[in-house]
C-alpha cells in the first residue's frame, strides 16, 4: 500500500495507531458480549462464551498481526474496518435493546475510533499497520556454494 519499502512512519503515529487498534479490538469484544447478553436468552456467562470465543478464534486465525492465514494487507484492513463498523452497530443495537438507562456514547466512541483508524491508515499509506511486506513468491538466490568449495582452505590457502 505504500510507495516504497523504505518509508518509515513516525513512532508517535505508530503508537497512536496501536492504541486505537487495541481500543477497537477491546470494543469489539465488549460489543459482542453486550449483544450476547441482550439477544441470547441464556444465562450470562454461556451466552457471552458462545459469541466471544468464536470471534476470538476467527480474529486469531485471520486478522491478528501474527495470523496463521495471512490475507493481503488491503483485504485485511478493509475486512477489519468493516467488522469494526458492524461492531459499532451491534453495540448501538444491544445498548438500545436492553440497557435503556445507558447512553449511546460507547457506540459513538467505537465509530469515531474506526474513523480515526481509517484516517491513520490512509494518511500513512498503510505503513502504520504491522504487516509482513515481503513477497512470498520471490526467494533471494543463495550464493554459490560450489565456488567456495573449490577454493583452498587452511594451510594451503595461507601459502
Amino acid at each position: 500500500m505504500g510507495k516504497t519499502g523504505s518509508q518509515r512512519v513516525s513512532p508517535v503515529i505508530s503508537a497512536i495507531y496501536a492504541v486505537v487498534a487495541f481500543l477497537l479490538e477491546v470494543g469489539l469484544l465488549f460489543a459482542a458480549a453486550l449483544a450476547a447478553i441482550a439477544f441470547i436468552p441464556w444465562p450470562t456467562i454461556p451466552a457471552i462464551l458462545v459469541v466471544v470465543v468464536p470471534l476470538l478464534i476467527i480474529w486469531a486465525l485471520f486478522f491478528s498481526a501474527k495470523a496463521k492465514f495471512r490475507l493481503r494487507l488491503r483485504t485485511r484492513l478493509m475486512l477489519i474496518h468493516l467488522i469494526y463498523l458492524v461492531g459499532a452497530y451491534v453495540l448501538w443495537l444491544s445498548v438500545d435493546h436492553s440497557f435503556t438507562d445507558q447512553s449511546q456514547i460507547w457506540a459513538i466512541a467505537m465509530l469515531s475510533l474506526t474513523g480515526i483508524s481509517a484516517i491513520l491508515i490512509l494518511a500513512t499509506g498503510g505503513f502504520v499497520v504491522p504487516h509482513d511486506r515481503q513477497r512470498r513468491g520471490t526467494i533471494a538466490p543463495q550464493p554459490a556454494q560450489d565456488a567456495k568449495r573449490g577454493q583452498n582452505r587452511g594451510r594451503r590457502a595461507a601459502r
